[in-house]
């Protein structure tokens, strides 16, 4: 069905994609939409690529692992459902039936890459207690290039063993598995946002974070009308620092007798 060429490419482009989304993150913003253009470019067929990764990146839409959650990763899934999409000639509707669950078979892969990168991260708390920081950057490209190959390895077997491998997966995960997958899941954004609160001023603007959970819990509103709250109340504060912080300037040149020029 697929050439080698299309199968080295499409796992090439998948493998550089997941380890510079890493580090430098050249590629973020809607990335399954780039996804299904290079794919399709690969594939022969970029128009399909693009329908595919457009309506998976609309299912995708406020949907983000904040705070250390785990959700689908529609990434994953544009690039799978592109070349059966294409591959087999079924269009769209043949991507969306193998994009979804391979989608969904990433949260599991994203769990797994977290819970496997504790190795490399206290392989480097070992290796900075011994003062060898010539090793330190050992660690984390390391972990880099563990996650793009674990990324890399469910398109590979999708395009060389078939689609059915991934539902067959999924359905074979005993239940303990799931569930410890799952708990763990659900305790990895609690402890996102505990480190993330640990660095903020949540003292002088923790009154936002119980606005924000009261429109949320009590007023229903979704997650776009909320940030655009948050960015209002962002900007208001900015210009109010920025004025108190140009009038700190005026009174300092005052007390020193010079000219300020607004």
């Amino acid at each position: 069905m697929f050439s080698a060429m299309q199968v080295i490419l499409v796992c090439l482009w998948t493998w550089l994609f997941t380890v510079t989304g890493s580090n430098v993150q050249i590629f973020t913003y809607a990335s399954a939409v780039l996804h299904g253009m290079i794919v399709g470019l690969i594939m022969g067929d970029m128009t399909t690529g693009l329908t595919v990764g457009g309506t998976l990146c609309l299912m995708g839409l406020g949907v983000g692992g904040y705070g250390g959650s785990s959700v689908p990763d529609y990434n994953l899934g544009t690039i799978v459902g592109t070349v059966f999409a294409i591959g087999t000639g079924q269009g769209m509707e043949a991507g969306l039936a193998v994009g979804v669950p391979v989608a969904a078979l990433g949260t599991e892969f994203d769990i797994i890459a977290k819970m496997c990168g504790s190795f490399f991260l206290h392989g480097e708390m070992r290796v900075a207690a011994r003062k060898e920081f010539n090793k330190l950057g050992i660690f984390p490209h390391g972990y880099n290039v563990f996650r793009a190959t674990l990324y890399t390895l469910p398109v590979l077997l999708v395009m060389t063993v078939g689609s059915g491998i991934i539902t067959s997966l999924l359905a074979a995960m005993p239940e303990w598995l799931t569930k410890g997958l799952n708990t763990a899941a659900g305790m990895l954004p609690a402890v996102g946002f505990a480190i993330l609160m640990k660095y903020l001023p949540v003292r002088e603007y923790g009154i936002f974070i119980v606005f924000g959970f009261a429109c949320a819990a009590y007023l229903g509103l979704s997650m776009v009308a909320i940030s655009l709250f948050a960015l209002i109340f962002a900007f208001v504060i900015y210009r109010q620092l920025e004025i108190k912080d140009n009038a700190g300037s005026v009174v300092a040149a005052g007390a020193n007798g010079e000219d300020y020029d607004e």
